[in-house]
């Protein structure tokens, strides 16, 4: 589970994200990264009763840093108030579908999919839908997804992506740059000890949404 300290660096690190606090309570900070650690270990033997691809992953190879990229952004603060792990078999560096999950006081989830594809990989995931059709409709479509996730989300063209018709039967699905899905956690979710049945559950519900899109990147 997610102990309350780590909430409270978080947000803690967000009034004060400046070098000089982050290493006055760098000692918080590892503390707090421990917490996360533990719990993506927990979330990955969770996940791998259900996809054995993920057995063997390590926690710390999905692990995000905490410091921003700030050489070409407006924002300038320093770190990253949040803890993110990306849970693609062997680690986040893998391109691929997986899981992710986003700890930070009020905006925490559970998530899944493949976040901005490169052309090869987005093309490829357009092309399996459209020969496998009914299985994506079917996936989408299914109960337990569509009560936990509702659709889809990120980034889509307004238009046809080149090769389409707009009249295309998937175009609905064939407008997607990013598929991924998401379910928002509550604190005191994540801080119960039913913590990892619930993201048991969630991971779960999304386990064939993500092997139909291995299958599609892989073949």
């Amino acid at each position: 589970m997610i102990d309350q300290s780590t909430f409270d660096f978080l947000a803690d690190l967000k009034m004060n994200n400046r070098r000089e606090w982050y290493h006055a309570n760098k000692g918080w900070f590892k503390d707090a990264q421990q917490n996360f650690i533990d719990f993506v270990a927990m979330l990955l033997f969770r996940i791998s009763e259900f996809d054995a691809e993920m057995i063997g992953t390590e926690p710390k190879d999905c692990l995000f840093r905490i410091y921003r990229d700030i050489r070409f952004a407006k924002d300038k603060t320093p770190y990253k108030p949040w803890f993110g792990a990306s849970m693609n078999p062997g680690g986040r560096k893998r391109m691929g579908a997986g899981y992710y999950v986003h700890v930070a006081p009020g905006n925490s989830y559970f998530a899944g999919g493949v976040w901005h594809p490169d052309k090869v990989t987005l093309a490829a995931i357009r092309d399996y839908i459209t020969c496998w059709p009914e299985q994506f409709k079917r996936i989408m479509e299914n109960q337990g997804f569509a009560d936990t996730f509702g659709s889809l989300e990120g980034d889509r063209l307004k238009v046809a992506p080149k090769g389409y018709s707009k009249d295309h039967p998937q175009i609905q699905w064939l407008r997607y740059k990013d598929f991924i899905v998401r379910k928002q956690i509550i604190e005191d979710d994540l801080k119960s000890d039913q913590c990892l049945d619930i993201g048991h559950g969630i991971y779960g519900n999304m386990a064939e949404f993500i092997g139909f899109l291995r299958k599609a990147i892989s073949r």
